[in-house]
Protein backbone atom coordinates (compact mmCIF):
# COMPACT_ATOMS: atom_id res chain seq x y z
CA UNK A 1 0.00 0.00 0.00
CA UNK A 2 1.25 2.85 -0.95
CA UNK A 3 1.60 6.08 1.95
CA UNK A 4 1.80 9.53 1.93
CA UNK A 5 2.09 12.06 4.70
CA UNK A 6 -0.15 15.49 4.40
CA UNK A 7 -0.39 18.35 7.00
CA UNK A 8 -3.14 20.53 7.93
CA UNK A 9 -3.40 23.69 9.85
CA UNK A 10 -6.41 25.62 11.18
CA UNK A 11 -5.83 29.10 11.88
CA UNK A 12 -7.89 29.99 15.89
CA UNK A 13 -9.22 32.92 17.08
CA UNK A 14 -9.87 32.47 20.99
CA UNK A 15 -11.61 34.29 23.76
CA UNK A 16 -10.22 35.42 26.96
CA UNK A 17 -11.02 31.95 28.56
CA UNK A 18 -8.83 30.08 25.56
CA UNK A 19 -11.89 28.97 23.83
CA UNK A 20 -11.75 29.05 20.38
CA UNK A 21 -14.19 31.64 18.42
CA UNK A 22 -13.51 31.81 15.05
CA UNK A 23 -11.35 29.08 12.66
CA UNK A 24 -9.87 30.68 9.66
CA UNK A 25 -10.98 28.37 6.54
CA UNK A 26 -9.40 28.35 2.84
CA UNK A 27 -11.09 27.76 -0.16
CA UNK A 28 -9.34 25.78 -2.65
CA UNK A 29 -9.33 27.86 -6.13
CA UNK A 30 -7.41 24.77 -8.00
CA UNK A 31 -6.11 21.10 -7.86
CA UNK A 32 -7.40 18.54 -5.61
CA UNK A 33 -10.05 19.57 -3.69
CA UNK A 34 -10.98 22.45 -5.77
CA UNK A 35 -13.96 24.10 -4.21
CA UNK A 36 -13.96 23.18 -1.19
CA UNK A 37 -12.81 24.85 2.47
CA UNK A 38 -10.53 22.99 4.37
CA UNK A 39 -6.95 24.23 6.67
CA UNK A 40 -4.04 24.84 4.89
CA UNK A 41 -1.13 22.80 4.80
CA UNK A 42 0.18 20.16 2.31
CA UNK A 43 3.54 17.55 1.76
CA UNK A 44 6.41 17.45 3.06
CA UNK A 45 9.67 18.12 0.69
CA UNK A 46 12.33 15.36 1.46
CA UNK A 47 14.26 16.10 4.38
CA UNK A 48 11.46 18.39 5.71
CA UNK A 49 10.15 17.67 9.36
CA UNK A 50 5.89 17.71 9.52
CA UNK A 51 6.67 20.78 11.69
CA UNK A 52 8.72 22.49 8.89
CA UNK A 53 5.90 21.51 6.56
CA UNK A 54 3.00 23.18 8.34
CA UNK A 55 5.20 26.32 8.71
CA UNK A 56 6.08 26.76 5.26
CA UNK A 57 2.85 25.40 3.18
CA UNK A 58 1.08 27.87 5.50
CA UNK A 59 3.08 30.62 4.63
CA UNK A 60 2.91 29.97 0.65
CA UNK A 61 -0.97 29.34 1.00
CA UNK A 62 -1.99 32.07 2.93
CA UNK A 63 0.74 34.48 3.64
CA UNK A 64 1.16 33.86 7.39
CA UNK A 65 4.20 33.39 9.39
CA UNK A 66 3.25 30.31 12.21
CA UNK A 67 4.85 31.86 15.49
CA UNK A 68 3.20 28.53 17.65
CA UNK A 69 1.70 25.29 16.41
CA UNK A 70 -0.13 23.15 18.69
CA UNK A 71 -0.87 19.44 17.19
CA UNK A 72 -4.61 18.68 17.31
CA UNK A 73 -4.36 15.21 16.06
CA UNK A 74 -3.48 11.93 13.56
CA UNK A 75 -6.20 10.98 10.70
CA UNK A 76 -5.56 8.12 8.46
CA UNK A 77 -7.38 8.35 5.28
CA UNK A 78 -7.67 4.69 3.65
CA UNK A 79 -8.35 5.46 -0.41
CA UNK A 80 -9.26 1.67 -1.38
CA UNK A 81 -9.80 1.76 -5.21
CA UNK A 82 -5.82 3.83 -5.24
CA UNK A 83 -4.18 0.97 -2.29
CA UNK A 84 -3.26 4.24 -0.88
CA UNK A 85 -2.95 5.09 2.69
CA UNK A 86 -2.38 8.78 3.61
CA UNK A 87 -1.16 10.09 7.13
CA UNK A 88 -2.70 13.48 7.72
CA UNK A 89 -0.98 15.97 11.01
CA UNK A 90 -3.62 18.19 12.15
CA UNK A 91 -2.42 21.72 14.05
CA UNK A 92 -4.14 24.69 15.59
CA UNK A 93 -1.86 27.99 15.62
CA UNK A 94 -3.15 30.52 17.55
CA UNK A 95 -0.37 32.75 17.33
CA UNK A 96 1.11 33.86 13.45
CA UNK A 97 2.30 36.87 12.17
CA UNK A 98 0.60 38.97 8.98
CA UNK A 99 -3.42 38.60 8.46
CA UNK A 100 -4.17 35.74 6.00
CA UNK A 101 -4.28 36.58 2.13
CA UNK A 102 -5.43 34.84 -0.88
CA UNK A 103 -3.36 33.16 -3.14
CA UNK A 104 -3.22 31.74 -6.32
CA UNK A 105 -4.18 28.45 -4.76
CA UNK A 106 -6.90 29.47 -1.57
CA UNK A 107 -8.56 31.92 -0.53
CA UNK A 108 -9.02 32.34 3.50
CA UNK A 109 -12.02 33.39 5.38
CA UNK A 110 -13.22 33.93 9.00
CA UNK A 111 -15.76 31.82 10.39
CA UNK A 112 -17.14 31.83 13.87
CA UNK A 113 -17.37 28.37 15.18
CA UNK A 114 -21.12 27.84 15.34
CA UNK A 115 -21.03 29.25 11.59
CA UNK A 116 -18.32 26.52 10.40
CA UNK A 117 -19.82 25.60 6.30
CA UNK A 118 -19.44 21.51 6.85
CA UNK A 119 -22.20 21.23 4.00
CA UNK A 120 -18.62 22.61 1.81
CA UNK A 121 -16.08 20.63 3.08
CA UNK A 122 -14.80 16.79 3.00
CA UNK A 123 -17.57 14.62 4.75
CA UNK A 124 -14.65 13.44 7.02
CA UNK A 125 -14.26 16.92 7.86
CA UNK A 126 -17.84 16.66 9.46
CA UNK A 127 -17.04 15.10 12.21
CA UNK A 128 -13.60 15.47 13.32
CA UNK A 129 -13.41 19.25 12.69
CA UNK A 130 -15.79 19.49 15.85
CA UNK A 131 -14.38 17.33 17.80
CA UNK A 132 -11.17 19.32 18.08
CA UNK A 133 -12.56 22.85 18.35
CA UNK A 134 -14.27 21.45 21.11
CA UNK A 135 -10.35 21.16 22.81
CA UNK A 136 -9.99 17.43 22.42
CA UNK A 137 -6.88 15.79 20.65
CA UNK A 138 -7.65 12.75 18.22
CA UNK A 139 -6.76 10.01 16.26
CA UNK A 140 -9.13 8.75 13.60
CA UNK A 141 -9.82 7.04 10.29
CA UNK A 142 -11.45 7.12 7.70
CA UNK A 143 -11.99 5.27 4.70
CA UNK A 144 -13.13 6.02 1.45
CA UNK A 145 -13.83 4.56 -1.91
CA UNK A 146 -11.23 6.38 -3.68
CA UNK A 147 -9.50 9.66 -3.71
CA UNK A 148 -12.17 12.26 -3.71
CA UNK A 149 -14.60 9.74 -3.40
CA UNK A 150 -17.79 8.19 -1.32
CA UNK A 151 -16.71 7.99 2.41
CA UNK A 152 -17.06 4.27 3.50
CA UNK A 153 -16.64 4.43 7.55
CA UNK A 154 -14.69 6.49 9.87
CA UNK A 155 -13.69 6.58 13.41
CA UNK A 156 -12.30 8.55 16.05
CA UNK A 157 -10.51 8.20 19.25
CA UNK A 158 -9.88 10.72 22.38
CA UNK A 159 -5.91 10.84 22.76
Amino acid sequence: MERKIFTNCFLIKVDEKGKPTEVCLAMKKRGFGKGMWNGSGGKPKDGESINDAVIREVNEELGVKIIKLEKKGEIDFILKKEAKKVKMHVYFSLNWENEPVETEEMKPEWFEIKNVPYDKMWAADREWLPVILSGKIIKAKYVYSQEGGEMISGEIKEV
